[in-house]
């Protein structure tokens, strides 16, 4: 049987997580990289895509390959995907015809801190594709 003492302290630690703002789950923001870059994409150097946050995200552009991504004080990682996660135009879907099998991988950079996980995905043709990205998972 649980005594007073007991039930006394598990409402309080309950209470004070519930109210302490602590996000139980990172809440995930998905972006097109290619459609923030636009016209950057053709222009060498440091290019701001994004606020998370309060923080600014930069992509650094070198003829016309995002070669990486920066946000003060928060950690970044690459990532790729099968799935098309960021479109172009929010609630249109552009029809396609695919001919062929391929295997079509969207790179992303995954910015993140201790509440939101950002991320900013790419099409192959501006991203240099090598065995640094980690495969996406959901």
């Amino acid at each position: 049987m649980i005594n007073r003492r007991t039930a006394l302290g598990v409402m309080a630690a309950v209470s004070a997580i519930s109210t302490s703002g602590i996000a139980l789950a990172k809440e995930k923001k998905h972006h097109n990289g290619n459609a923030q870059l636009g016209a950057k994409l053709k222009q060498n150097g440091k290019h701001k895509i994004h606020t998370a946050g309060k923080t600014d995200v930069f992509a650094e552009v070198s003829n016309g390959k995002v070669v990486g991504i920066s946000a003060p004080g928060m950690q970044v990682k690459k990532v790729k995907s099968k799935q098309k996660l960021a479109e172009a135009h929010p609630g249109v879907t552009l029809a396609s015809v695919q001919l062929a099998q391929v295997d079509v991988y969207y790179y992303g950079y995954w910015v993140y801190d201790a509440a939101f996980d950002y991320y900013y995905w790419f099409t192959s043709d501006v991203v240099i594709v090598d065995n640094t990205w980690i495969e996406y998972v959901p």
